[in-house]
């Protein structure tokens, strides 16, 4: 009887011994699993991120925007296309600086500004470039309906 229960004993220890590790392909395995996740969750995130700077910028247009209107209300009129954005942060006559300074898009690139309007008739034209950084295509954002 005992000779029965050392041999069963033998076994199970023998059977766990073998069955410690992962194989390569058990590791294979989980290592691709983890990188097609890792792959879904990055477009994802990508996605968004190109999202949120639009969001970003239409943001910053509308408070540009919101200082431009004040440095009319101060001013008389809005800053000419050669005054630019920069007439926010040095305007004439020793008056305060509406704003501290002029934000680059999120894209990296200059606001576009131009007064008088094309697109905005009696007032001023705010827009930024876009993902791409060109003018005039689709991906712009603007201070206009499109």
């Amino acid at each position: 009887m005992q000779a029965i229960e050392l041999r069963q004993t033998h076994r199970r220890r023998k059977g766990r011994k073998s069955r410690r590790g992962l194989t390569l392909i058990e590791i294979l395995v989980v290592v691709t699993i983890l990188g097609i996740i890792a792959g879904i969750v990055g477009i994802a995130v990508v996605g968004q991120l190109s999202e949120a700077r639009r969001d970003s910028a239409q943001v910053q247009i509308k408070q540009i925007s919101d200082a431009l209107e004040l440095y009319k209300v101060k001013v008389k009129k809005f800053p000419s296309t050669s005054e630019g954005l920069q007439a926010l942060t040095n305007p004439p006559g020793g008056r305060k600086p509406i704003m501290d300074t002029i934000p680059d898009d999120p894209f990296g690139n200059p606001y576009i500004y131009v007064y008088p309007g094309t697109q905005n008739q009696g007032g001023f034209d705010l827009s930024s470039k876009g993902e791409d950084g060109v003018a005039g295509t689709e991906d712009d954002i603007t201070n206009w309906g499109k």
